[in-house]
């Protein structure tokens, strides 16, 4: 069997990172988007649901099966990069970047402009 082949880039992976987390988050707060690899995922920053959603989105997006999901919730604390890393691994069905950006323009509604403020990245 063929290994599949993650490539989307930091930039990339960051944006549909923010996508889907922005996408759960409450309205009524405004969004601070994830802005490097470094950060923090912090999963003591959402809420149970959030949590909950933001993976079974990843593991559609990758096909990545739940308990693979589970350990790496396990760990207290972790970074975008360690997320992207794990996905990479993981993987069994990936899609280019535009693809992705297809899906989470008609998945989501999400504000460009907002996210290319916030990160001073033209490419969003």
């Amino acid at each position: 069997m063929e290994k599949v082949k993650f490539t989307f880039d930091d930039t990339e992976f960051l944006y549909i990172v923010n996508i889907i987390l922005k996408a759960d988050h409450d309205e009524d707060e405004e969004y601070e988007p994830i802005t490097s690899m470094d950060d923090s995922f912090n999963l003591h920053g959402l809420d149970s649901l959030s949590i909950m959603m933001f993976f079974i989105w990843v593991s559609d997006f990758f096909g990545i099966p739940e308990d693979k999901f589970q350990e790496l919730a396990k760990q207290k604390d972790f970074t975008i990069r360690t997320l992207k890393d794990f996905i990479s691994r993981e993987a069994t069905q990936t899609f280019t970047y535009n693809d992705a950006m297809a899906y989470s323009k008609h998945s989501f509604n999400n504000d460009d402009d907002a996210i290319r403020s916030k990160t001073g990245n033209p490419k969003f």
